[in-house]
């Protein structure tokens, strides 16, 4: 079971794309929209940002107060191994304590009251955790802690932890009654010693939560052939379904778009009023669309290993639009706003080129997107398989007035 929580983990990271041929799709990678109005630049990603931001800050806090409740608890153990007389015994360290915990042992230590010392089901005690501690049971308690830390808001970490504690149990109990025990005799002591107090979650305890049914497992047949043939059952289909699963759109579709290799010429209008920079971050959207007919020009990618990069990054990507466009005058005048689909090429030298207007507005607002794109300095370009390969964006540039008075859209 913990076997499969960690293969479940990795499998995501594996990149299969050399077992199947890509899909002849593309996938459009758009970038949020930039909002142009009189005063400056806004952009929707601001919001995106702050609600990522905000998501972080939670994430990160449950990391911090799950992370200090595992060292806490293991200051716990060591507090309790200096302070307490500890004798050997087969291998095993075993600590007697004067506190009221049900026994529990922690990798090679096994804690056990020291008012039992003399009791004659000590031994009984000591076999049950001898089996968690020769099948390392406490390293798939330390091992499923720190996933917990890392994925605490995943409530099905938390049943698998609780499935991987009970199975502990079950095994243990298992190797006891292996040993010879009465199984009568064993349930007797077992009620008795749950009664204890648990001392914290990475040691394996006589939890009295489980008494009900690990009762039932001591007194139930073992049907290994139907385990056996449930196993090899579920085994192929998990592992296909993981193999499925782990097939990310990006990896199926990574080519290609054929445009004209020379982008249609297009009116610069020069404005005089610089707007002030923006400070958002920005979120990529994936939209898949159909794959164009094939042509003689270069395979233009539009998800690669590594994608172009701004000069300054994203938001130095922002900055730069938010400092060059301008609301043109005679659109402002006349009170027209829209958005304007702008499609672009990075090329394999960080060249922008093939700017091409998806969707327009009107000529002066179609005309003022195009110019600051076309005007973008080099980019560093995308790389596949350690190649630089061209690359497509589209971007949408909001023209807003505060109280529209009309929007044109040219579709």
């Amino acid at each position: 079971m913990l076997a499969s929580l960690l293969i479940s983990s990795i499998i995501p990271f594996v990149d299969f794309s050399t077992l199947l041929p890509a899909r002849e799709q593309v996938l459009m990678v758009i970038l949020d929209p930039v909002v142009i109005t009189p005063e400056g630049i806004q952009t929707s990603i601001e919001a995106n940002s702050s609600i990522y931001e905000i998501g972080l800050a939670i994430y990160l806090t449950g990391i911090v107060i799950f992370g200090s409740r595992f060292l806490y608890q293991l200051i716990q153990l060591a507090v309790l191994i200096r302070r307490f007389r500890i004798s050997r015994q087969e291998g095993m360290r075993i600590v007697f304590t004067d506190k009221n915990f049900a026994p529990f042992s922690f990798f090679n230590l096994v804690f056990i009251n020291r008012r039992d010392i003399n009791s004659p089901e000590t031994q009984k005690i000591i076999a049950h955790e001898r089996v968690h501690i020769r099948q390392w049971h406490s390293l798939d308690l330390m091992l499923l802690e720190f996933v917990t830390i890392i994925q605490w808001f995943n409530p099905f970490v938390w049943l698998y932890r609780h499935a991987i504690k009970t199975l502990h149990e079950y095994l243990a109990d298992e190797g006891v009654l292996h040993s010879g025990v009465d199984a009568k005799v064993y349930s007797a002591l077992l009620f008795e010693q749950g009664t204890g107090i648990q001392i914290n979650d990475l040691t394996n305890n006589f939890s009295k939560s489980l008494l009900k049914r690990r009762f039932k497992m001591m007194t139930k047949k073992r049907t290994t052939r139907l385990a056996r043939a449930k196993l090899l059952f579920a085994l192929p289909l998990a592992l296909s379904m993981m193999f499925v699963i782990s097939f990310s759109p990006d990896m199926l579709a990574q080519e290609k778009e054929k445009v004209p290799a020379q982008p249609k010429k297009v009116e610069v209008v020069n404005q005089n009023v610089d707007p002030p920079p923006p400070q958002p971050k920005q979120v990529t959207v994936i939209n898949i669309v159909e794959d164009p007919e094939q042509q003689d020009d270069p395979p233009i990618f539009t998800v690669v290993e590594d994608m172009p990069i701004f000069p300054g990054g994203k938001e130095a990507l922002y900055k730069y639009l938010g400092e060059n466009i301008t609301y043109p005058a005679g659109a402002k005048k006349d009170g027209t706003s829209g958005t304007v689909y702008v499609s672009y090429v990075v090329e394999i030298d960080g060249r922008v080129s093939n700017v091409t207007l998806l969707r327009g507005v009107r000529e002066d607002l179609d005309n003022e997107a195009i110019r600051v794109i076309k005007e973008m300095p080099k980019w560093t370009p995308g790389k596949q398989n350690g190649k630089a390969v061209r690359v497509q964006y589209n971007l949408p540039i909001k023209f807003s007035l505060n109280g529209d008075k009309k929007e044109e859209k040219k579709d």
